[in-house]
């Protein structure tokens, strides 16, 4: 099988500005290397279509080297890694140009059909229908997550039953490839000092990053746990810089730390949390899952399909005792850490997603 393969767009540093979403910085890049050498590994022929430049540049780019090598390439089947970068109705409408007549099967990480997923209601408020035309136009739509392709349609035949009776058959969950050969390259040993809590969210708003900070006063006053942030957040948010100058040397702010440097600190961390209300997937989470991380989740989203019930909470009181027992209490970090481990390293690996993968482009090729 050849298969013809859109990466999506990566964030630019040059651009001068954090990246908000973490499929511009991370996963865009980890899980598409991740499900690209999956498929490879299984005897697929797969040539990758990637543009370059700042996001507007981008997309021409790639639409114009899609087009090229959709002639040059011959592909069974045209599988795009998200439904946004590029929109996949301009990859639709280029295929039918050019009178391609192979499917086309398509990634959504998120949807304005999640009412939960506050960010594509901030950034693109208007652009729900055309959201929904991206994925009435594949043949066949990939969700992350049960939870996320029960959720798309529920939100879909809320609007219109019609549009959901056509789009439920082709949705598949398929879940999302951990690039496990890049993070254990990245091993580092686990510091040996005071436990390390880490937060490795995007700074947006559904993932309550204010919540976690205020949280966080308390836990290093009970404890002598230190704190990573990874990411960059514009302004810093309010909290964070009092934070980090009140306890010099426990607070380490990453701002948007590379790849393999983000690798290492989750491989050196001990524990990850969120307070997110938002999850359709939770690749920031899995990624410390599969780093030995003990791993404390709210009970919404696609979190309890990921992880053990008992590292779910239920309400931020909850997960300030939980973080508080875990700095404390080895042992059962550990056990817990060791289970999450095992399942993130399992149900997510790259050979067992692109076997999903692949079976639902032999449905349609």
């Amino acid at each position: 099988m050849r298969v013809l393969f859109v990466r999506p767009y990566t964030h630019d540093s040059a651009a001068g500005r954090p990246a908000a979403a973490s499929d511009s910085l991370g996963f865009n890049v980890t899980c598409a290397d991740a499900l690209a050498t999956g498929l490879m590994q299984r005897g697929i022929e797969v040539t990758s279509v990637s543009g370059s430049g700042r996001q507007t540049a981008w997309i021409g780019r790639c639409l114009a080297e899609f087009e090229h090598l959709l002639a040059a390439a011959s592909p069974d089947a045209v599988l795009a890694f998200h439904a946004f970068w590029p929109f996949t109705m301009e990859l639709r409408r280029i295929m039918d140009d050019v009178g391609y007549g192979g499917p086309l099967v398509t990634y959504t990480h998120g949807s304005h059909w999640d009412p939960s997923d506050l960010f594509r209601f901030e950034r693109y408020p208007r652009l729900a229908w055309a959201d929904l035309g991206n994925l009435l136009c594949a043949d066949r739509v990939l969700a992350v997550s049960n939870w996320m392709a029960d959720t798309i349609i529920a939100g879909v035949r809320a609007a219109s039953q019609s549009a959901a009776d056509e789009l439920a058959p082709r949705l598949r969950s398929v879940g999302l490839p951990l690039d496990l050969g890049r993070i254990d390259a990245a091993w580092r040993p686990e510091d040996t000092g005071a436990p390390t809590v880490i937060f490795n969210h995007a700074p947006v708003t559904a993932k309550r990053p204010e919540l976690f900070f205020e949280l966080a006063w308390e836990l290093l006053r009970c404890t002598d746990a230190r704190l990573l942030v990874t990411r960059r957040f514009p302004g810093p948010p309010s909290g964070l810089a009092r934070l980090a100058c009140s306890y010099p040397g426990r607070v380490t702010l990453g701002q948007d730390l590379p790849i393999d440097a983000y690798y290492a600190a989750l491989w050196q961390a001990q524990v990850q949390a969120s307070v997110a209300t938002h999850e359709s997937l939770g690749i920031a989470t899995l990624e410390a899952m599969a780093t030995k991380n003990c791993c404390l989740l709210p009970r919404i989203g696609a979190y309890p399909e990921i992880t053990e019930p008992e590292a779910l909470y239920d309400d931020p009181d909850d997960l300030l005792s939980r973080l508080i027992d875990a700095v404390l209490h080895e042992a059962p970090r550990r056990a817990l850490a060791d289970r999450q481990m095992t399942r993130a390293r399992t149900t997510y690996s790259p050979k067992r997603v692109a076997r999903a993968v692949h079976e639902v482009l032999l449905e349609v090729a």
